[in-house]
């Protein structure tokens, strides 16, 4: 029963992912927490991230930006190494509640957000970098680079930028990411022997989220998940506070 839960949970997670870009993380984070530890979660979407986003920044290339890129693939670098040093030593229960205030809190800024399609806003140094590392710290901890989203989609002026830079900082953390877990032993025989399982989920659900991007309100999708995201959180932090 729980690898089809988790199926299921990852074949939506790349459903998202196919449609916006990003998502996948928090959907798989929020949801695997309710079956499984995070330090299975995290490695095996870390596994996912790296082919899916690979096809994106292919598939948007000519929309991608060195300037916006680089920087915010450093910062969140800098971030990494202590995000996954708490991965391994937390306690399972802290970890749990601390990504569902997360996922709220990452939920509720996205349903205030104002979107502004004709401005790009100029880049403000101390913003940039207060972000990258923390993003860098949730993605070792989650694997979640949402943080960045929220600014990109401020620096970009239309989908396929947002596409293009977003899964390009997410490929350099994946790439970095995969090494070190490798060596601080975080990824295994028992995280690979699941991804291969719930490969198939992946594969089906980017098939079926190109279908639906093409056919589909993005808007509606986008609501959805957000208040997806929002429940979720607010269940998965009052779980595993209560009852660790």
């Amino acid at each position: 029963m729980q690898n089809i839960l988790l199926f299921i949970f990852t074949l939506f997670a790349y459903v998202i992912k196919a449609i916006t870009g990003f998502g996948n993380t928090l959907v798989m984070s929020s949801l695997f927490s309710f079956v499984t530890s995070n330090r299975l979660t995290t490695p095996i979407d870390l596994i996912f991230s790296v082919p899916t986003n690979i096809y994106i920044v292919w598939k948007e290339r000519k929309n991608l930006s060195v300037k916006v890129v680089v920087p915010l693939s450093l910062m969140l670098l800098a971030g990494i190494v202590p995000g996954t040093f708490l991965l391994k030593v937390g306690t399972d229960w802290v970890l749990k509640s601390t990504l569902g205030i997360i996922i709220v809190g990452l939920g509720i800024e996205m349903l205030t957000r104002k979107s502004n399609e004709n401005e790009i806003k100029k880049t403000n140094p101390v913003v940039l970098i207060v972000i990258g590392v923390l993003s860098g710290v949730l993605a070792g901890l989650y694997g979640i680079g949402a943080l960045l989203v929220s600014y990109i989609i401020r620096t970009t002026d239309n989908k396929g930028q947002f596409r293009a830079n977003i899964c390009c900082v997410f490929l350099v953390d994946n790439i970095f990411r995969f090494f070190l877990y490798l060596y601080t032993g975080i990824l295994n025989k028992e995280i690979l022997h699941i991804a291969l399982i719930l490969s198939p989920a992946v594969l089906i659900g980017m098939i079926i989220g190109v279908k639906v991007d093409s056919k589909m309100n993005e808007e509606n999708v986008k609501k959805s998940v957000i208040a997806l995201l929002i429940i979720s959180g607010t269940i998965l932090f009052i779980k595993s506070y209560f009852n660790h």
